[in-house]
């Protein structure tokens, strides 16, 4: 058995959290001991931790301020915990992974997952770009680094990481968790109140002004001036009081968008949408929400950010960022469809998951990582452990 130690930054809700979570589920136990190192306190997702008898301890780090008492914690992880393998997630919990493994005296190889696209490097928080910044100057340490986005990728090579392996790994969507249910449109309608014709135009994720939220609301209030008859569903924490909720407001169309905060059925709401709406302006790498409601079998708009138009592919619709008319545009050539040929689009959109970018191609993919890894650091690997590494649940 190998014990291997997933180090994060946190465990709120959010793509890469949610696919650690995800991967660690789909592991063999009897061959992978996990354990999972929260740097800040672990959020609420350490609940779905917990149910997969996933053991996660704190660093206690508060936001964005590195303390010794986090950096003692971090010692005693890799002390007590022994890990044959350490895997950092984002840029906190890689290196995070990569100061213990070097502080352990063991040669306990790395392995980085980048979750993060570069086409907003500008606008991110200072500490942020110090962070990226130290990042590169010691992304050679790792024994490879796991990018979620081929653009990605490309970006961090632009700004100096230099691996000795890096590869790309798509997030990978849970097809059994996420797909189609004839019954969700109609649950759907009944939780939100509204009329058997609405269009339901959906979007799950946390406020933050990457998501450009707002210019969603705005392209709705443009749908419903030009006679469509479109509800806007927004899923994720922070909207209530923040930038979406606020152009509800100024546009006047309170009822017909509903904020629905953060929820723990997003499984069985995403199917019953008519269309999903990703309108981020920046950051994204490999988004999640829209590869899980292509799963559900719904069509997906996207701004052309990260690898967005790779996921999408010929199963929905490509929009320029940081351009309403352009969003406005890609959402109505998808409405204008008709019933069956929407139907068909979101058909399409799910094979597309199932074919290409589903869980078990995500984990099968780090697998092969750990045990490239493993062979490198001189651990005994016969070919018995060497086939179980590879096995999952």
């Amino acid at each position: 058995m190998f014990n291997l130690l997933h180090s994060i930054t946190g465990l709120n809700v959010g793509g890469a959290e949610s696919m650690l979570l995800s991967f660690v589920g789909q592991l063999d136990r009897n061959r992978w001991r996990t354990e999972i190192l929260s740097l800040m306190p672990a959020g609420p997702l350490k609940a779905r931790a917990d149910s997969l008898g996933v053991p996660v301890r704190s660093a206690g780090m508060a936001r964005g301020r590195p303390n010794l008492a986090a950096i003692g914690e971090v010692r005693r992880a890799f002390r007590d915990f022994a890990p044959q393998i350490a895997h950092g997630w984002m840029y906190h919990g890689n290196l995070a992974a990569t100061f213990g493994a070097m502080r352990s005296g063991r040669r306990t190889p790395v392995i980085w997952s980048i979750h993060h696209s570069l086409s907003g490097f500008a606008h991110e928080k200072p500490m942020t770009q110090a962070l990226i910044r130290l990042s590169a100057a010691v992304s050679g340490s790792p024994a490879a680094i796991s990018y979620c986005s081929r653009v990605s990728a490309e970006q961090h090579r632009r700004i100096g990481f230099r691996p000795r392996r890096q590869v790309v790994i798509p997030n990978g969507t849970d097809c059994d968790l996420f797909k189609p249910s004839p019954d969700a449109r109609g649950r759907l309608l009944k939780l939100l109140g509204v009329p058997q014709d609405a269009v339901l135009i959906g979007h799950v994720g946390r406020a933050h002004p990457m998501k450009d939220q707002a210019r969603l609301v705005r392209a709705l209030g443009s749908l419903l001036k030009d006679g469509y008859s479109v509800h806007g569903v927004i899923i994720g924490a922070g909207h209530l009081g923040g930038a979406a909720e606020r152009a509800v407001r100024e546009i006047g169309i309170s009822q017909n968008v509903s904020l629905l905060g953060m929820r723990d059925d997003v499984a069985d709401l995403t199917p019953g949408l008519d269309l999903f709406v990703l309108p981020s302006a920046w950051g994204e790498a490999f988004p999640l929400a829209a590869a899980e409601a292509m799963a559900s079998g719904v069509p997906v708009v996207a701004t052309d950010v990260g690898d967005c138009s790779w996921l999408v592919g010929d199963a929905g619709g490509i929009a320029r960022p940081n351009d309403t008319e352009s969003l406005i545009a890609a959402i109505k050539s998808v409405l204008d469809l008709t019933a069956d040929d929407r139907r068909a689009l979101g058909a399409r959109a799910r094979q597309r998951i199932v074919d290409e970018f589903g869980l078990d191609q995500y984990v099968r993919g780090h697998l092969d990582l750990y045990e490239e890894a493993l062979d490198r650091s001189g651990r005994p690997t016969d070919s018995r452990a060497a086939r179980a590494s590879r096995a999952f649940v």
